[in-house]
């Protein structure tokens, strides 16, 4: 179809979305909050500070249906309304599986479900979709095609997998996934109309971009509702899905295209793998090092989302263009872009490219070292993973202690994520001894939250040594000092937590210093308004 005939209905479907969701929303959100399903802020990692309906899915998800059907009326004629009906067998497909994945959120936003849980029910109707036509048989990337054979079915359940969980993880701040979102299905919908494709998947992702710009009025911050696991997991489940059906050529998926739309929410997951896997954590670990936490502690709540949408502009533009000129460099060059202004400003990513590069370096340097000094040579790295602690004085000390006593491997891994800090330093053996005679002590650290008796688990050192009666007696005097370790930790955390409450009360001075002049300056306007 012409580009140009389609700018009717991309409006009218925009229209719909958007008006719909206006109706929709303070509808769901009573009901949310009627029936308890709300989340309630903590103070470890959420960004909000009092109770916050959820369920915003659910209307996203009716706000979508409907303009997509007005959208499919409208352009098929609306005498002839019941071509609708002729929508081929994926479109139920989708249907179903945003509603099963809609419902299984709602019952995590309710009752928390395990990772594990939402994982299987994740890879079932991922897998469901596969099953029913959805699949990348080959792939198209630079110019070569490159056929997926027998892997074609896993790397499509794990495309899909990704862009579930991407949306998911970024859904942490006001009006964040929503604008990642909506601009990510702004930039399908062009993508799709640059390539020539059916008027139905441009109907469907415009109408999802709609409903998310119309969900932002109620999201932006100060939000009013979320998204929700359900709304984040369906929204990315059909982002994911129209991805695929945006970018296909003939019989191949052009990847470059929809992953270069797709940069910001899978290098916020690439680097969440990265940062706990390199650090030893779990894959279910909560921190506050993700994209919108970093970036809603540099710019505020109104610039993050101002630094993302023009973010995603240029991504989405960049994919678009390459795909009109069949130039697919540029979209090397505009991921290069996006990801370079993050990681070289240190805005993010920064610290998990130093961890993967210093794994990459003494993975590489390890082949240089000769056999008989590989007991000998060892590795050190430290990176300070968020905030600006001094970790030294609880660091140096566990570092000499295993020079001292030739061990193999000593370990901290410290993650506070209401403070924002982070920190991970090793030092080790470039070969370390075979895990049968390896005799490893852990040491859990923990702190105490303000406002909390209690202490809390902030992370772990971990020391390894050869099994032997000597290495036995050196980790035995490790134990007897933890206290001491414990103590410097301790001491750590609490002239941090005073430094971060010094400086929220300076913010909240500014704050209420400017709301003071804002308020003498409209008391001035007021009276100069009744004097003249």
């Amino acid at each position: 179809m012409n580009q140009l005939a389609m700018t009717p209905f991309i409006l009218v479907t925009l229209a719909a979305a958007f008006i719909a969701m206006l109706v929709l929303v303070p509808v769901v959100r009573a009901f949310a909050i009627r029936v308890g399903l709300v989340d309630n802020p903590d103070a470890e990692r959420k960004l909000h500070d009092r109770p916050i309906a959820l369920a915003g899915g659910l209307a996203v998800f009716i706000a979508t249906g409907i303009a997509f059907l007005v959208g499919i009326a409208y352009e098929s004629g609306w005498a002839e309304f019941g071509k609708m009906t002729e929508l081929s067998s994926r479109w139920f497909v989708l249907l179903g599986a945003s509603s099963a994945i809609l419902i299984v959120g709602l019952i995590d936003d309710k009752w928390a479900l395990r990772g594990r849980q939402k994982l299987l029910a994740q890879c079932v109707i991922a897998m469901i979709v596969v099953g029913s036509g959805t699949v990348m048989r080959s792939v198209s990337l630079f110019g070569f095609e490159i056929p997926l054979g027998i892997f074609a079915i896993p790397v499509s359940v794990l495309w899909l997998l990704l862009a579930i969980n991407a949306l998911n993880l970024l859904d942490g701040a006001d009006g964040m996934a929503t604008t990642v979102g909506a601009f990510v299905c702004g930039g399908l919908a062009l993508l799709s109309a640059s390539s020539g494709h059916s008027a139905s998947t441009v109907i469907a992702a415009t109408a999802l971009c709609g409903a998310l710009l119309g969900f932002l009025v109620f999201n932006r911050p100060p939000a009013t509702i979320f998204l929700g696991d359900a709304g984040s997991m369906m929204i990315g489940l059909m982002v994911g899905v129209l991805a695929m059906w945006c970018s296909l050529k003939e019989s191949a998926v052009v990847v470059a295209a929809p992953v270069a739309i797709l940069v910001l929410p899978l290098f916020d997951s690439t680097a969440a793998i990265i940062r706990r896997w390199m650090t030893g954590r779990s894959m279910y670990a909560t921190d506050r090092g993700h994209l919108h936490h970093l970036l809603n502690e540099k710019f505020g709540p109104n610039g993050m989302l101002l630094v993302v949408a023009g973010l995603c502009t240029l991504s989405s533009t960049i994919a678009v263009l390459s795909v009109r000129f069949n130039q697919d460099w540029l979209i090397l060059l505009g991921a290069v872009a996006v990801l370079g202004f993050l990681v070289l400003t240190r805005t993010f990513g920064h610290s998990e490219c130093r961890l993967l590069l210093g794994r990459l370096y003494h993975f590489a340097h390890s082949f240089a070292v000769r056999p008989k000094d590989c007991e000998t040579s060892k590795h050190l790295r430290s990176v300070q993973i968020q905030g600006d602690g001094c970790w030294e004085p609880v660091w140096e000390p566990l570092v000499e202690f295993a020079k001292r006593h030739d061990l193999a491997k000593v370990q901290i891994d410290a993650n506070m994520a209401w403070l924002h800090e982070g920190y991970h330093a090793t030092w080790q053996s470039v070969r370390l001894p075979e895990k049968s005679v390896q005799s490893v002590v852990r040491i859990p650290l923990f702190a105490t939250r303000p406002g909390e008796d209690e202490s809390v688990p902030i992370g772990k050192v971990e020391v390894i040594a050869n099994s032997s009666h000597e290495s036995l007696a050196q980790l035995s005097y490790f134990l007897e000092h933890a206290e001491e370790l414990q103590a410097q930790v301790s001491y750590l955390v609490d002239n941090l937590g005073k430094k971060n409450a010094a400086s929220r009360k300076k913010a909240t001075a500014v704050k209420t210093a400017a709301k003071s002049n804002e308020l003498v300056v409209g008391s001035e306007e007021v009276e100069a308004v009744h004097t003249s």
